[in-house]
């Protein structure tokens, strides 16, 4: 059975991984295979089986046959999400009952996103008859950036769109809606109140950015979101306290209680679930608590990792595409590292508080390969951080978090003082969080965060079981390095990568750690920003220790909109822009710099810079169209980022001869509704024999240069050519 189980449970997760999904006739056979071999072959039919669940469900949410399919609909779905605060654009997660008088069946997705423009009345669990119009969800591709393609699979989103009309048919609100309301009016006063709600029921409409940034600089996001950790804390104290008044008023020696316990132990947890609103994390997190007290009441299971295996099968069983979210990889991570730290646990002396710092220490480290491996970065405090503040949380602030809110929502005397000193109890976790994120190693990028992660333990090993006695003393040595980046590059490599931010462009100059960047992506009202969640990320992740110039090539959203969050996030930086494009320096890193910019308003008026290294160069045109062309007296280049994103008015026959690249991008938006890059652009190119990419098809494109040769990288077909990742819908 266990064989059965491993084959099972490493078949679907091996499905993040994969580079195509297997076609539906394939899986048949396959599942036929699999069924004959049980038998004679557990671990094979576990895996085999394992392939065939997971592609029938990556299949059924991406095909473009399923009913949820791009155009107009007429739906009946009903708000599973809370409505987020006042925004200029709300998006919102809907069930879909009925398309048009037609019902979905069983086993066709249900769940979209849907977006609408101005304020709303509507609350969770409302039904309504909506005109939506709906498309694939897909976002940017980038690395060390959000995946939202991706995060929509894991969360069996097939389509999003935005309303058209609506008229409600039902307003019936869920049971949590009145219960999140007056909690958010007891707390509204409270300096903490935020936190406050995502503890006690998951609503974090109430977090601002700073203050997740906070949480995240502190690598502390995890104790505001409802997780395994939460679950396995209520059952635990639940099981503790349960018991204890056990063992006082009913006393056994054959311990005939334990049943009973447990199986109040897990209405409660199943009760604090329903609470948090049992959105998809929560389910995993609950399946994985539940597996395991079934285990323990049922003694069903030998060996702890029996007990992981098994919950895992069955967490994959109800939900396979749950390996494409961190949630599934954190919890199975975290608890086969404690098991792990727990069987290799040195004989230390301190008895069980050295255990639980030993625990600690080692699940913050190791996990956060995890984390860096999934969002790009990670602080160099949440060692210390996680060392304070999950003992603190776990045995005063989320008992006191639930209690409190439970005695609001009674309406029993003293509530308010009880939600009080639940706030004042979330005093030390803000201080943390607030002070980590002021300290630099905040966040740290992929190479610097390796390094950390690899070097710290190393040297805490070194000065505890040093091998012979003079090497404690090179541990000091060993984490310098962690404060370093770029190591074993030559000083002649540069790369250049233009980035996917939809209709918009911005492309990052990069050499020895250090960056030029050449415009930012739009911002917009709502506070979104591509300079903030795609250039920042991107850069941080690369090791990139400082931003030198950023250059604005027009005044357009698409190409500066970003510029304040870059200048905010980089202070230091030297901007270049409008007239001060013909006085910018002639060399950077090594690299010669040449602009050119024209006395013309607008996209003619664009900044134009030209890179080399003296063999190889990069033109960056911006947005200038036919007449600045035509002005220019253009020099091949290797790679040329096509201007105007590929438009029919820019790239004419006369200057593409010209210029003559080896290699052009196109910045433009997937689907963008102007149909860049223009068709006879692209031929053009092509008849020139031109390799051609689009960061709306093949996201992220980054171009290295070396000194024996160019190397080109697309974010779908080299850095993450992943099934998820390819926009063929």
């Amino acid at each position: 059975m266990n064989s059965f189980l491993l084959g099972w449970v490493a078949a679907i997760s091996s499905g993040l991984f994969w580079p195509e999904l297997l076609p539906p006739g394939l899986l048949v056979v396959i599942g036929a295979a699999a069924l004959w071999l049980v038998r004679q072959r557990p671990l094979l039919a576990g895996m085999l089986l394992g392939v065939c669940w997971f592609a029938w469900h990556g299949d059924r949410h991406i095909t473009v046959a399923q009913p949820l399919n791009e155009g107009e609909h007429q739906l009946v779905a009903r708000l599973l999400t809370l409505p987020t605060r006042g925004a200029l654009y709300q998006r919102t997660l809907w069930q879909v009952e009925r398309i048009g008088e037609t019902s979905l069946k069983f086993h066709h997705p249900d769940r979209i996103w849907l977006s609408y423009q101005g304020e709303t009345q509507w609350q969770a669990g409302h039904l309504y008859q909506l005109r939506v119009k709906l498309r694939p969800p897909m976002g940017t591709f980038n690395q060390f950036s959000w995946n939202q393609r991706r995060h929509a699979l894991a969360n069996r989103v097939v389509a999003q769109g935005r309303i058209l009309a609506m008229e409600p048919l039902e307003q019936n609100s869920h049971w949590r809606v009145p219960l999140a309301q007056s909690l958010e009016l007891a707390v509204a006063a409270l300096p903490r109140g935020d936190l406050l709600r995502a503890l006690a029921m998951a609503d974090r409409r109430g977090l601002s950015d700073e203050r997740w940034q906070q949480l995240r600089g502190a690598g502390l996001t995890h104790l505001v979101a409802i997780s395994g950790l939460h679950l396995s804390l209520v059952a635990l104290l639940l099981v503790s306290m349960l018991g204890w008044l056990a063992r006082r008023l009913l006393p056994s020696q054959g311990g005939g209680a334990r049943l009973p316990v447990l199986l109040l132990a897990a209405l409660g947890v199943i009760a604090y679930a329903l609470l948090a609103g049992l959105g998809l994390a929560t389910q995993r997190a609950l399946i994985m608590a539940l597996a395991a007290m079934v285990m323990l009441a049922t003694g069903r299971f030998g060996r702890p990792w029996e007990l992981l295996l098994r919950a895992a099968a069955l967490l994959l069983l109800l939900d396979p595409l749950a390996v494409l979210g961190p949630g599934y990889w954190l919890s199975c991570c975290a608890v086969a590292i404690i098991m792990l730290l727990v069987a290799q646990a040195p004989g230390w002396s301190g008895g069980r508080l050295a255990s639980l710092v030993w625990i600690q220490c080692g699940l913050t480290l190791l996990l956060g390969l995890v984390q860096l491996g999934w969002f790009g970065s990670l602080s160099l405090h949440a060692l210390w951080a996680n060392l304070l503040m999950v003992p603190w949380v776990s045995v005063v602030v989320l008992p006191l978090t639930l209690v409190a809110a439970l005695w609001s929502w009674l309406s029993l005397p003293l509530a308010d003082g009880g939600l009080w000193l639940a706030d004042l109890a979330l005093w030390p976790l803000e201080w943390v969080a607030r002070t980590a994120y002021s300290l630099p190693g905040a966040s740290l990028g992929w190479a610097h965060g390796l390094m950390t992660l690899v070097l710290i333990p190393l040297a805490l090993w070194l000065v505890w079981r040093p091998p012979v006695p003079m090497a404690r003393y090179l541990a000091p040595v060993l984490v310098i390095p962690t404060l370093l980046t770029q190591i074993g590059e030559s000083p002649l490599d540069w790369r250049v990568h233009v980035m996917d931010v939809r209709q918009g462009l911005s492309v990052v100059v990069e050499k020895q750690g250090r960056a030029l960047v050449y415009d930012t992506g739009a911002a917009f009202p709502s506070g979104f920003s591509y300079a903030e969640r795609v250039v920042d990320p991107f850069m941080k992740g690369r090791g990139i220790r400082s931003l030198d110039y950023l250059v604005l090539s027009h005044g357009d959203n698409d190409h500066a909109g970003g510029a304040a969050a870059m200048k905010r996030l980089w202070p230091g930086l030297q901007e270049i822009s409008g007239e001060g494009c013909k006085r910018g320096p002639t060399h950077w890193q090594g690299l010669d710099l040449a602009w050119q910019k024209f006395d013309y308003r607008g996209n003619n008026g664009s900044c134009i810079l030209r890179i080399s290294d003296g063999r190889r160069s990069v033109l960056l045109p911006g947005d200038i169209e036919a007449a600045s062309e035509a002005r220019m007296s253009p020099e091949r280049a290797t790679v040329l980022v096509s201007p105007h994103h590929g438009s029919r008015s820019s790239s004419t026959e006369p200057w593409v001869r010209a210029v003559s690249p080896r290699i052009v991008i196109h910045p433009a938006g997937w689907r963008n509704r102007w149909h860049f890059p223009h068709q006879e652009v692209e031929a053009r190119y092509r008849a020139l024999g031109t390799i051609q990419k689009t960061t709306g098809r093949q996201g992220q494109v980054s171009v290295h240069f070396y000194p024996e040769g160019v190397t080109l990288l697309s974010y779908s077909e080299q850095l993450a050519p992943y099934w998820y990742n390819q926009r063929r819908w």
